[in-house]
């Protein structure tokens, strides 16, 4: 499956620059942040409020040795280091780099910004009271004022959740005393690792680059005629005139016009839904979607998405993400993932129904798919992965809302047709060409470029596995059609470049491959349980095991309801307990701090559990829980009902 130039991202043109004809429009857009008592001006806010304090005279630190005092903190510390030498005192320690914590504990875990109330808004939407830890050390200054830089090294904060006994996520999941984050993504966000947005914030400012800086004074102004010719058509720089625009507005870039396409679209969808009609919901409003979906948030979502839902559902793939060359759905999916957990720039609030708006939309186009010539032609492969990837990121943020009638509508309707398209293009049987192994820049991206698809079809049948044990739904993939490789432990995937990738590769040269997972499961069925290794158990990965414990649970339930009448459940706990016996092996390998930052696979032990107390249960004539029977639902009360049974049940 030779999908080369098809994934390649295209670089984005350099910005054209000014000459001296245009100085006057760059001196209108400097005078953003003026001050009120002088004529000075700045660019940025932070600036302009540093320079008032001049006026005012708010000194902001003094020196201890002499008592004098300093508008600036930096002059501060020059001054220091002199008075220190001037009255022969040791030199003051390095104060520790980066800005020092302000925010509370759960804002600072989620990169987001904190009002510092008491509790904050982020808090207090979450039902949850602002707690405080002691000050960490930042590696780099931020680049964005929401979402702060990450380090690349796995070195985070040793917070652990709250264990809640064996079932710490899914009675999180099914409690319905939670109503916001029911999922956990922004709890396990807090020990994900922290990366390095440098490449990000670069790719982000490089698609805001005005595209055509000329094409807002109308089309008589070519780029091909200056600075030799300025035609009558272009407005006075000397008035008020470019006052009352954005710069964004004067000049368009290319995120920027995306962003104002994926607006129109989404508006349209909303009047085509009879939003607005029936009064229950409103259509989109364009100007109260600019307030969220506008470029002064995207840097903040963006990096927000990598940090928090990322972790959950690893199908985009952060080293090689260029937000300038994406397709709309899958720049809309992440961007509402990072808006869910950032508070906007701008103020801008997520509005009613919009979710609902971004899921129609998405899954329009999925369906679209159908009418392709060939769904395998190389000329919609990009759009077609990513427009996948986008329909798996709205499905879990529809998730994540506690709405039993979005949940009903996921699971019967949307889910079905994203495993149905994805069968449709064979990715469910799609085997890598090579094993990773020392390769150069170019063939590091396809190798990215397989990955991406392998990851597509092995979390869709996470999807599936998760309603199946969440909503006893019956299972829409069989584990037996899961034919394709599995996919990539983390390390490779998040391998910062081709050497990165390579010395990886090269350390595990030696393991054998895993075969496709309907053989790995085949094998864990008819292994009888023993202290002896499986071949390529040293090949497994917390990741591998998350999907097969979900593939074990997937298959006790159609045991358990008839549909395998040749599967018996001696077999499925043959399965299960060969499964543990490599997970504690797994387990005893791992840094412990290292095993909190893998999102969900470290909750897998959960599933395991989950299992063999249905196991148990089965056939009991002293155990009548709803959770037990065939019935597929929408309600988390059975899943509920039974975990606090298995407590209670517990020796």
């Amino acid at each position: 499956m030779e999908f080369v130039h098809a994934l390649t991202p295209v670089p984005t043109p350099p910005f054209l620059s000014f000459s001296s004809s245009i100085e006057t429009t760059k001196a209108v857009l400097d005078t953003m942040f003026q001050c009120t008592s002088c004529e000075k001006a700045y660019q940025r806010k932070t600036h302009l409020i540093r320079h008032e304090a001049t006026h005012t005279q708010q000194f902001s630190s003094s020196c201890p040795l002499c008592s004098k005092a300093f508008l600036k903190p930096e002059v501060t510390r020059r001054h220091i280091k002199t008075c220190a030498k001037k009255f022969n005192q040791p030199a003051p320690p390095a104060a520790k780099p980066g800005r020092k914590r302000q925010s509370c504990e759960l804002c600072f875990f989620a990169k987001v910004s904190c009002d510092r109330n008491l509790p904050c808004a982020r808090c207090r939407s979450l039902g949850r009271q602002c707690t405080f830890v002691a000050q960490q050390t930042s590696s780099q200054d931020s680049s964005c004022s929401a979402v702060a830089s990450l380090s690349p090294s796995i070195t985070t904060s040793r917070v652990t959740p709250t264990d809640s006994g064996s079932f710490s996520f899914l009675q999180h999941f099914a409690n319905p005393s939670f109503q916001k984050d029911r999922l956990a993504i922004g709890e396990t966000a807090k020990c994900s690792v922290r990366r390095n947005l440098e490449t990000l914030n670069s790719h982000i400012e490089d698609a805001l680059v005005p595209t055509d800086p000329m094409s807002a004074f109308g089309s008589d102004f070519q780029l091909t005629n200056f600075p030799f010719q300025i035609p009558s058509t272009l407005p006075s720089f000397t008035d008020d005139y470019l006052l009352q625009f954005s710069p964004d507005t004067l000049f368009p870039s290319k995120l920027s016009s995306q962003l104002s396409e994926i607006m129109t679209e989404l508006v349209d969808t909303s009047k085509s839904m009879g939003l607005g009609s029936t009064g229950t919901l409103n259509a989109l409003d364009f100007m109260e979607l600019s307030t969220l979906l506008g470029v002064s948030n995207i840097s903040a979502s963006i990096s927000a998405f990598f940090h928090s839902l990322h972790w959950h559902l690893p199908v985009v793939h952060f080293p090689t993400f260029d937000p300038g060359n994406i397709s709309n759905p899958l720049l809309l999916s992440i961007f509402l993932s990072g808006a869910t957990y950032t508070i906007p720039l701008d103020g801008g609030a997520l509005p009613s129904g919009l979710f609902d708006v971004a899921e129609e939309y998405i899954f329009r186009k999925i369906a679209d798919l159908s009418t392709l010539a060939s769904p395998k032609d190389q000329s919609h492969l990009l759009s077609t992965v990513q427009l996948l990837q986008s329909a798996l990121i709205i499905e879990m943020l529809q998730f994540g809302q506690d709405n039993m009638q979005t949940r009903r509508r996921i699971r019967i309707v949307r889910h079905p047709c994203l495993v149905s398209t994805i069968r449709s293009l064979g990715i469910f049987q799609l085997k890598r060409g090579t094993a990773p192994t020392v390769c150069d820049e170019r063939s590091w991206r396809n190798l990215v470029a397989e990955e991406v698809c392998i990851r597509i079809a092995c979390w869709v049948f996470l999807a599936d596995g998760f309603l199946t044990v969440c909503f006893k739904n019956n299972p829409s993939i069989s584990v037996f059609e899961m034919d394709c490789h599995f996919p990539w432990s983390a390390g490779l995937w998040e391998a910062e470049n081709a050497s990165s990738f390579s010395k990886i590769a090269m350390s595990h040269s030696t393991e054998l491959p895993l075969p496709p997972l309907k053989d790995v499961v085949t094998q864990l069925l008819e292994t009888p349980t023993s202290n002896d290794p499986v071949p390529w158990g040293l090949s497994v990965s917390v990741e591998h095991l998350l999907i097969l414990i979900y593939a074990i649970n997937s298959l006790a339930f159609q045991a358990r309801a008839g549909l395998l009448r040749y599967l018996s459940l001696d077999r499925i706990r043959c399965a299960s307990g060969n499964w543990r016996r490599i997970w504690d092996s797994i387990i005893g390998l791992l840094d412990k701090d290292q095993f909190l930052h893998l999102g969900y696979p470290k909750h897998a032990q959960e599933l395991w559990w989950l299992l063999n107390a249905t196991l148990d249960a089965t056939g009991r004539s002293d155990v009548s829980l709803r959770y037990m029977d065939n019935t597929a639902t929408d309600d988390l009360g059975n899943l509920n009902e039974f975990i606090q049974w298995c407590h209670q049940s517990a020796p």
